[in-house]
């Protein structure tokens, strides 16, 4: 695994296993102020925002609470911490009197559980790492601190700047709760060995492909190599686990709830056939990759990384294991996951963000961090992690020549319409939930269960823990 996209694997590793599983400071003497650093024109003006937020720009330039800044991070591994570091240290020297105290969870540990604590004992740290999925309830329960009023009075970023689909995902009752860094789509990519295609005579995948296509061509790449009746090459490969299975169910038309959240809706004949469909491959084609083969292979990416697969559907955040990969003398390409047969294509939403704390003293200053961290760090953040920036206008970052060579130049026209890019729903919920239907669904793909007997056993358990 490439030591440089590992904070990448670690944080979806620990939502992949979510899936597979059956969460004293001195104020400057002067008034507070809401002034970039870029700004340099002194301009009086006074401007009195809900939350009670007082912003004031004045000749004596940009004010802030000095003090302990204390962040929290969630699974970051070295090349993200020295990104971090450098930010911190950049940060602290525009800001003088700002110490930035920056803590990651322990191995181990959880990381939403030890937030958890620190909420509840009063003592939470003022910026910290949040999830998909995680910000209503959080914002629900009073945890964060709504973002909009800093936001209304920002010189530089406004609510029209912000990609459609990351401020739907990270509001709550019409006010933005957190700050998105980036945010990827998944499973966005087909990865593709071409050495397998030629030897097989067929044509490589493209991003207009459709699952049908896709499947044909997963039977033509499957072999014996060998001869000795027993395969060894397989036309595909793919994970199980909730992200694949959402992008599923909701690209060919189905979901997991109902609207309001209060029904399951796997029983829908929509996301029964999506299901059924994939596991088909597995246990009736024969094509792809079986769960025991698949643990024998350490995973997806690391069969394709072996040249024994012919496709992987996997993610932007596999692109520098393939990389490395490719300089070992794998001869892959890559182009966007398939469409259902419909036409439909809804991913799931990654995203990479944080929140400011309720309950934070120093409010501006934590602003600050976060709102900074979109000029200075964001762009090489997504050198390292290749996903959406939050800002239109720095959407450049993502669309350059290499992305495009994948087809993920195309991505960004697709989600901008909020619809093709969704989380699942259910708030907290959504951690036990997506383990009840894991159990069944683990079922189908071990051909022990039809997708529709699995939907009928696991709705009636979703529905008890929606209604609790």
């Amino acid at each position: 695994m490439s030591s440089q996209f590992s904070h990448a694997l670690s944080r979806r590793q620990m939502l992949r296993l979510l899936g597979l599983s059956s969460a004293g400071v001195a104020l400057s003497a002067c008034a507070p102020k809401v002034v970039t650093q870029t700004v340099q024109v002194p301009v009086e003006q006074t401007v009195v925002v809900k939350e009670t937020v007082v912003v004031e720009a004045g000749p004596g330039g940009p004010e802030y609470e000095e003090g302990e800044l204390k962040i929290l991070l969630c699974c970051y591994t070295p090349e993200v911490l020295d990104l971090q570091a450098d930010y911190n240290k950049e940060f602290e020297e525009t800001y003088p009197g700002v110490k930035v105290n920056q803590e990651q969870t322990p191995a181990g540990q959880s990381y939403f559980e030890k937030l958890q604590t620190l909420i509840a004992a009063g003592t939470p740290p003022d910026v910290f790492d949040m999830w998909e999925g995680y910000v209503g309830p959080y914002a629900e329960n009073g945890a964060l601190k709504s973002l909009s009023p800093y936001i209304e009075v920002d010189p530089d970023i406004k609510m029209d700047d912000i990609q459609p689909a990351a401020v739907k995902a990270s509001s709550w009752q019409g006010n933005l709760y957190a700050l998105i860094r980036d945010f990827y789509p998944g499973p966005s990519t087909l990865f593709y060995n071409k050495d397998l295609f030629d030897k097989a005579g067929l044509a490589y995948p493209n991003s207009d492909w459709t699952w049908d296509s896709m499947r044909a061509a997963a039977k033509g790449l499957t072999a014996d190599t060998n001869g000795d009746s027993a395969t060894d090459q397989w036309g595909l490969t793919f994970e199980s686990w909730f992200v694949p299975w959402l992008y599923w169910i909701w690209s060919n038309g189905g979901d997991v709830f109902n609207q309001d959240e209060t029904k399951c809706t796997l029983t829908d004949p929509k996301a029964v056939e999506a299901i059924q469909y994939w596991a088909d491959i597995v246990n009736v084609d024969k094509s792809a990759l079986s769960t025991a083969e698949l643990q024998s292979m350490n995973g997806s990416s690391n069969a394709f990384r072996t040249g024994a697969v012919g496709m992987y559907l996997g993610n932007t955040w596999d692109i520098q294991d393939m990389l490395a990969a490719r300089e070992q003398g794998l001869n892959w390409q890559a182009c966007l996951s398939p469409k259902a047969n419909n036409d439909g294509r809804v991913y799931y939403m990654h995203l990479e963000c944080w929140a400011n704390s309720a309950q934070t003293k120093m409010p501006q200053t934590a602003w600050r961090y976060i709102r900074d961290y979109q000029f200075k760090a964001v762009s090489r953040f997504v050198k390292l992690y290749p996903g959406i920036p939050l800002l239109k206008q720095m959407l450049y970052l993502y669309m350059t020549p290499e992305n495009a060579v994948y087809g993920w130049d195309r991505i960004p026209s697709i989600v901008s319409d909020p619809n093709n890019i969704r989380v699942p729903g259910a708030g907290a919920k959504w951690d036990k939930i997506s383990g009840l239907i894991q159990a069944e669904l683990d079922l189908v793909f071990v051909g022990e269960k039809s997708a529709d007997d699995a939907a009928a056993t696991a709705c009636p358990q979703v529905d008890e823990e929606l209604a609790r």
